[in-house]
């Protein structure tokens, strides 16, 4: 008889329990002593692909993801998220951090969570349109918007402290959150000082309007190589600034950002890359199809603007439309159809059939 993975048993154990969840999306709630309470939300995501990159086979069916994440309020002040990924053959932690909020103004963040850098890669892949952020086909090389920021590390999920706040009453409904951060460079140098600051103000002047900007310095570090002994440290900052027009809640939508910065400080090569997504989500189909929602999505990427330094990555352009049969709350059917263009190489393309399950 197969021996059955504990990970999978216990989260095919908390979908069970999730059933009696009082409505999709709110996850499954555990009320404890006093005004404690843990949150359950889950997710499975079974994606169907195709490739055309030769040497690649032409069709897959991949667990894409499968993660139990915990959100626990123990009192008004102290709460805290755990988020396990248990698709592959390892289970790793994307998110866990402890939250002090001191005042709606001022939260304190400590852990590993998301660095505050633009809106892509923070939003759930549960709500995304396209259900991937970047680039993912089999057999594909190069970077786009989003594998680039989260390759040279200016996105992304990282330790680290942060501040964050929404102030009540504040003018524009301007939001905050700046951090400091590891940084990928201390895996690069590991006995040096380096660290990461990133920040970002946003303002929803209007409910279907948001507006934001974010900035990160990083630190870049370089073995010299072998015939000289020692590394080099050098400072890297990029800028982004983002929109969002109307809501999940119906009609048309729009999400775009663009960043522009250093992909070598050291080389002094800069980086410019943009994406955005348009969708647009009707009412209920039917007595099973809740909403369907048709998009497009564009993702660009120039790792190096003057294309004067050696050894970056290839960019290049991804688009992909696609449709979502949205089958109430969060559980969905999706059809894909990424097409790559690198600034180098070969064109790729690769059809996406995605299953989800949410709560």
């Amino acid at each position: 008889m197969p021996r059955i993975h504990p990970g999978l048993l216990s989260v095919t154990s908390a979908l069970l329990l999730v059933t009696a969840a009082p409505a999709a999306g709110q996850g499954f709630v555990v009320h404890g002593p006093d005004s404690s309470r843990i949150t359950f939300n889950g997710r499975v995501q079974t994606i169907f692909n195709t490739t055309s990159v030769d040497d690649e086979p032409a069709t897959e069916t991949e667990l894409r993801r499968v993660r139990l994440e915990a959100t626990l309020q123990l009192n008004r002040v102290v709460s805290g998220k755990i988020q396990p990924e248990f698709a592959g053959s390892r289970v790793s932690l994307r998110d866990a951090y402890v939250k002090l909020t001191l005042d709606p103004a001022l939260q304190i963040w400590a852990g590993q969570a998301h660095r505050p850098f633009g809106v892509v890669s923070p939003y759930s892949t549960v709500r995304l349109p396209s259900a991937e952020k970047g680039l993912r086909i089999r057999g594909a090389g190069g970077y786009e918007h989003f594998n680039l920021l989260s390759g040279l590390g200016y996105s992304d999920r990282d330790v680290g402290l942060q501040l964050r706040g929404e102030p009540k009453g504040a003018p524009l409904g301007i939001s905050y959150a700046a951090g400091i951060f590891n940084g990928p460079a201390r895996d690069d140098v590991p006995e040096e000082n380096t660290y990461q600051v990133v920040a970002r103000l946003a303002a929803r002047p209007l409910p279907w309007l948001r507006a934001g900007v974010s900035f990160s310095r990083i630190d870049v570090g370089r073995e010299l190589g072998s015939d000289i002994q020692g590394t080099v440290v050098s400072e890297g900052a990029a800028w982004e600034a983002d929109v969002e027009l109307g809501s999940e809640r119906g009609g048309p939508r729009l999400v775009a950002e663009v960043a522009r910065g250093d992909s070598d400080p050291i080389a002094e090569a800069e980086f410019v890359s943009a994406q955005g997504w348009v969708a647009y989500r009707t009412g209920r189909a039917s007595s099973t199809i809740s909403a369907v929602e048709p998009f497009v999505r564009v993702s660009f990427a120039d790792p190096d603007v003057d294309g004067d330094a050696l050894g970056l990555p290839t960019g290049g352009t991804l688009v992909t439309p696609g449709i979502n049969l949205w089958l109430g709350g969060l559980n969905r059917f999706g059809l894909f159809y990424d097409l790559w263009n690198p600034d180098t190489g070969e064109r790729a393309r690769s059809l996406k059939a995605l299953f989800q399950v949410a709560f």
